[in-house]
């Protein structure tokens, strides 16, 4: 799925998006982030919503080092590629991942390949409908056929019983189910986080080790590895003609 680009040490590109909007992928994004930060790999957290707010409280609430979180200003969607081809080549032998929370419509709109995304992670509900609509998802993004597709899905919501039932594929493309994470009752109060007005609290240890595994297999299927030595540390290198409105941890 991902293009061809023209330098080298780049990093690699993952797209966690939603097939309908309340699956906690922002929230995802964040721990799994962490996760990869914790397997060595210095991740670039790309919000690509255009709502920020749950993305970056997390970041400022629990800033880590090499996780750097970026929302940039975009008016128009066809901006987008141009804005993320500029970071992969700011970020060249700085980061190892570029980790993007996109919503699907936008993730259609402008395709995975013009964006250069290497995987993506269509987060839905465990469902045949949920399933379906992962699978048309990918073939609106021209995904290859299975095995070598780049589009997985991961099921949100599954409790302990139901996690020991998911299927290896989906039914009918056959996209590999790479995880899935629980229900939290702490997220699932949509954009109000936190519990009661108070401060953001983490998740409980079930989603968070929901999260590591996804963070294992998707290192070994993308595969993600370590380009350089360093710290990610951005700050004003961001692309320029694109305004940072985030934080950032050196």
């Amino acid at each position: 799925m991902a293009k061809d680009f023209e330098y080298l040490n780049g990093p690699r590109c993952v797209a966690l998006t939603q097939v309908h909007r309340g699956h906690g992928v922002s929230t995802a994004a964040y721990y799994l982030g962490r996760v990869l930060v914790a397997q060595g790999l210095r991740v670039l957290l790309v919000d690509l919503t255009g709502r920020r707010a749950r993305l970056g409280a997390l970041v400022a609430h629990g800033p880590v080092k090499n996780l750097v979180y970026w929302a940039p200003n975009i008016a128009r969607s066809q901006d987008v590629a141009l804005a993320l081809e500029r970071a992969r080549r700011e970020t060249a032998g700085k980061a190892d991942v570029m980790l993007l929370d996109i919503d699907d419509a936008l993730l259609d709109r402008i395709g995975g390949s013009a964006l250069g995304v290497d995987y993506v992670v269509a987060v839905t509900e465990h469902t045949p409908g949920g399933q379906t609509a992962a699978e048309r998802l990918a073939e609106r993004l021209h995904d290859d056929p299975a095995p070598h597709g780049r589009v997985g899905v991961v099921f949100s919501r599954v409790d302990a019983p139901t996690a020991t039932e998911l299927p290896q594929r989906t039914e009918r493309r056959e996209l590999p189910v790479i995880g899935y994470y629980p229900a939290d009752y702490l997220l699932a109060a949509g954009d109000a986080y936190s519990l009661k007005g108070g401060d953001i609290a983490n998740p409980h240890d079930t989603y968070l080790y929901a999260l590591l595994r996804l963070g294992q297999r998707l290192a070994a299927i993308v595969p993600l590895q370590r380009v350089t030595a360093g710290s990610l540390s951005l700050g004003a290198q961001l692309p320029p003609s694109h305004e940072t409105n985030g934080h950032h941890s050196a």
